[in-house]
């Protein structure tokens, strides 16, 4: 496979729908794992945490190959809504968009919840985040 083109912008609202399409793409086969696929149910979640001015899209040719989001809150910054298509994985792309958004929060802490048992787990990992709570779903991870 060659070479990926990719560029990031900010999102715009109307990009909520083609995201949330993303976002039920990229991660069925793991909410599926889980056996916790429920597109409707995904579909809100992303819905409602959706906001445009905290999101970044990642664009290649005219598809939509990721996403990812800050959202701060009082004690930490949330990092939220990181997807990427599956063409996009693997060529540093991820790992380009979490370094460009730790550098945007610090000072402060960073905090994300992803799927227990997600390869994005090892990304995390070397980006210095710790694990700091799971259930059999969820697990919650920090960067001081």
């Amino acid at each position: 496979m060659g070479t990926v083109e990719w560029s990031v912008r900010p999102a715009r609202p109307d990009d909520l729908q083609s995201l949330s399409d993303l976002k039920l793409e990229v991660l069925r086969p793991e909410f599926e794992r889980l056996a916790i696929w429920d597109p409707p149910r995904h579909r809100a979640r992303f819905e409602r945490e959706f906001t445009a001015h905290e999101t970044r899209v990642v664009e290649g040719g005219r598809r939509l190959l990721g996403c990812i989001a800050l959202h701060p809150e009082a004690d930490t910054t949330w990092l939220r809504h990181f997807y990427l298509a599956e063409e996009a994985r693997g060529r540093g792309i991820g790992t380009a968009l979490l370094s460009e958004a730790i550098a945007s929060v610090a000072p402060g802490s960073i905090t994300l919840d992803v799927l227990t048992g997600s390869r994005a787990v090892s990304l995390y990992e070397r980006a210095g985040f710790v694990e700091i709570g799971r259930d059999p779903v969820d697990t919650v991870m920090r960067r001081a």
